[in-house]
C-alpha cells in the first residue's frame, strides 16, 4: 500500500487530532514473532512494529535519523532494531544504542526515534500515539473471551478506500441487508426495520435488530429456508463493533476499523465461538469475504468521504436512529464533521 499524501486541509487535521488520543489496532498478534518486524501505517504516519527476542512489542518510527532509511527493511538485534543501511541500533524508547562507525559504544544524543505505546492482548496489538496524559478510553475490551466459554477465530485483515467512521457506520446499518445482501443472506422483507432496542452510556452505543435471514451457503432460491435473525450491537467509540448472533447463536463478532490515514481504513476482525462449536474456517472465510465486498464498494462510493456529523447534511429514517446517536456522540468526542466539497467528486 503507497503513503498517503501528508494531510492538508483544516478537517484533515482536526480529525487526525480528534482520533489520536484513542487505542488502535495495529496487527494481529500472531503476525509479529519474537524478532518480527512489520511496517505499520497510522493516522498518516510510517511507524515499524517489532517484538523483541524477549516477546515485547514496541512501535517507532520508520525513518532512521542518519539517512532516511526504513527501519521496517532491518532486522532484531540484541532487544534493537538496526538500520539495515548503516547499522544504527534503536531501543524501543527511541534511544540510540549503538553506531557501528563510532565505535566503543559512542552515539550521537539527537539519534533518537518517535516512540508510541503499546499493548498486546494475546489477539491483537494495539498502539495509542497520544502520552499516556492526553489517552482517552484505553483498550477496548473483548470481555466473552474472558469467561472461559468461548474460543476466538481470527479473520484476515482488509483495506478499505473510505474512511473507518464510513465503515463503522456501514457495519451497524441493517437496513442494507435485505438490499445489497440479497445474495448472501438477506431477505426482502427485511427493508422496513428499525431497532427493538438502543441504549447510549458515555462512549457506548448498543442496540438489536431483528429481521430475517437466510442460510448464506445454500445459493438464492427457492430452496434457500429464512427465519428470524436477532443482531445484538455494542459499539465502542471511535470506532470497535462487537455484534452478537450474526455468526450463529453464541457467536459475538469483533470489528475495529484502523485509520491508516483520512480516507483509507485497515479493518481487523474475527469471531468468538462457544466452545465446543465446529467451524469450517475457509467456508466462513468465504462468506464474509462475500458480504464485506459490495459493502466496501458501496462505502468507497460514498460522498463526503469523511463522515458528516450535523443531522441535516442527510436524509434519515427510523432505522437510523444508531447513525444519529454514532454521529452525535463523536461530535461530543471532539471528532470534527466532514462537509461536501464540490471537487471531491473528481479526486482520484
Amino acid at each position: 500500500m503507497s503513503a498517503a499524501p501528508t494531510p492538508t486541509t483544516a478537517y484533515d487535521t482536526a480529525w487526525s487530532a480528534a482520533m489520536r488520543p484513542w487505542w488502535h489496532v495495529v496487527a494481529r498478534s500472531g503476525d509479529l514473532p519474537p524478532g518480527g518486524v512489520l511496517p505499520v501505517r497510522l493516522l498518516g504516519e510510517d511507524f515499524v512494529l517489532w517484538r523483541d527476542e524477549r516477546g515485547a512489542a514496541h512501535l517507532n518510527g520508520d525513518t532512521c535519523p542518519h539517512r532516511g532509511v526504513r527501519l521496517s527493511l532491518g532486522a532484531v538485534e540484541h532487544g534493537c532494531i538496526r538500520c539495515p543501511y548503516h547499522g544504527w541500533a534503536f531501543d524501543g524508547s527511541g534511544t540510540c544504542r549503538s553506531i557501528p562507525q563510532l565505535g566503543h559504544g559512542r552515539t550521537l544524543p539527537g539519534a533518537r526515534l518517535a516512540s508510541a505505546r503499546v499493548h498486546d492482548d494475546g489477539f491483537f496489538v494495539w498502539a495509542c500515539l497520544a502520552d499516556e496524559a492526553d489517552e482517552r478510553g484505553g483498550v477496548p475490551r473483548f470481555e466473552v473471551l474472558t469467561t472461559g466459554t468461548h474460543w476466538f477465530w481470527m479473520g484476515e485483515p482488509h483495506d478499505w478506500d473510505a474512511q473507518n467512521l464510513r465503515q463503522i457506520e456501514n457495519f451497524c446499518d441493517v437496513a442494507h441487508f435485505s438490499v445489497l445482501h440479497l445474495d448472501t443472506f438477506g431477505h426482502e422483507s427485511g427493508q422496513v426495520c428499525e431497532p427493538s432496542r438502543m441504549t447510549v452510556e458515555g462512549r457506548t452505543i448498543e442496540f438489536e435488530f431483528e429481521v430475517p435471514v437466510g442460510n448464506p451457503n445454500v445459493p438464492p432460491g427457492p430452496d434457500r429456508d429464512f427465519g428470524p435473525g436477532r443482531f445484538d450491537y455494542r459499539v465502542t467509540l471511535p470506532c470497535t463493533v462487537h455484534l452478537g448472533g450474526a455468526s450463529g447463536p453464541g457467536s459475538v463478532m469483533f470489528v475495529h476499523s484502523t485509520p491508516i490515514d483520512v480516507y483509507r481504513t485497515r479493518v481487523y476482525w474475527g469471531c468468538a465461538f462457544p466452545i465446543g462449536q465446529y467451524l469450517d474456517g475457509e467456508s466462513y472465510a468465504a462468506v464474509e469475504a462475500a458480504i464485506w465486498a459490495p459493502d466496501r464498494t458501496m462505502v468507497a462510493s460514498q460522498r463526503p468521504r469523511g463522515l458528516p456529523l450535523q443531522p441535516t447534511a442527510e436524509l434519515h429514517l427510523p432505522h437510523d436512529r444508531f447513525a444519529l446517536a454514532f454521529r452525535r456522540a463523536l461530535g461530543e468526542l471532539g471528532v470534527p464533521s466532514s462537509i461536501p466539497d464540490p471537487e471531491e467528486t473528481f479526486r482520484a
